[in-house]
């Protein structure tokens, strides 16, 4: 069985100029943002170290995935811990995207086929599709696993003659039609069994929004290692989420307001009364 990549057709978007506050998640080669429909980055923000993205209720969001090395990788994507292929909880271990070297990839929702996608839309919590499969301890968080291709070796002519097994049977590929389709259904165990209301919580979620076209084909892609080369992590919340954990929305608004509070002196001359003073 061979292992397989998704490749997208025609997502390959231009990068528009960027409107973001700061840079993208990045680790070495590999960067990773939140855009809208037209390809700009939401507004984002550096805070303690992490990434965090202002969204909107109701926007829709795309996730751009850059490679800047000189190699293919795949990108193993997950949306409020949900895998964005198969709805299913997110793990590294699934299959992904294929970004070619030097290139980029604009995922654009839930995988529903090979055909199309249901949108990432930002909604309440207990509207998110976590919450509504059961879990949405999660929701707010959106990550990409990054896995390096395995070096593969010039391939050689060969004139002696080879006798070859047959080929294996259809169902033998079954596992992997499977993991396109969500054919899987969760046991009863699963943590989609459990009770579907969402703990009373402020702020964003992503929601399973209306269905878009989207086409994808399986490519071959075996991995150098079983662990993955980078994980990078973006977090998400509405303006009272965000500026409930300190950060700074209106950078450049609080930016002067510091330096004329750090450039303030006590003594500037005689008092002037004030417009209309003593009237």
């Amino acid at each position: 069985m061979k292992p397989l990549a998704l490749t997208l057709a025609a997502l390959a978007l231009a990068t528009p100029a960027t409107r973001a506050l700061a840079d993208a998640d990045r680790a070495g080669p590999y960067s990773f943002e939140l855009t809208d429909e037209s390809g700009y980055r939401l507004p984002t923000y550096q805070h303690q170290g992490r990434t965090y993205v202002l969204g909107r209720m109701g926007e829709r969001y795309l996730l751009r995935v850059r490679n800047d090395s000189a190699q293919r990788i795949e990108v193993v994507a997950s949306v409020d811990g949900r895998d964005v292929l198969d709805g299913l909880p997110a793990s590294p271990g699934k299959r992904g995207y294929l970004v070619e070297a030097h290139g980029a990839v604009t995922i654009d929702g839930f995988r529903l086929s090979q055909e199309s996608v249901a949108a990432f839309r930002f909604s309440s919590v207990s509207r998110s599709y976590a919450a509504r499969m059961g879990d949405a301890r999660d929701v707010g968080v959106v990550g990409v696993a990054v896995f390096q291709e395995k070096q593969r070796l010039p391939r050689f002519p060969v004139y002696e003659k080879h006798t070859f097994p047959p080929a294996p049977a259809p169902q033998a590929r079954r596992g992997e039609a499977e993991v396109l389709s969500g054919d899987a259904a969760p046991s009863a165990s699963a943590p989609e069994a459990r009770s579907s209301r969402a703990p009373e919580r402020p702020g964003l979620g992503t929601e399973f929004g209306e269905e878009h076209d989207s086409r994808v084909e399986q490519v071959e892609f075996v991995r150098a290692g079983g662990r993955p080369a980078a994980v990078l992590t973006v977090r998400y919340d509405d303006r009272r989420g965000l500026a409930a954990l300190g950060i700074d929305l209106d950078g450049r608004v609080a930016g002067r307001d510091r330096w004329l509070r750090q450039t303030a002196e006590p003594f500037r001359g005689w008092a002037r009364p004030p417009p209309g003073w003593g009237r």
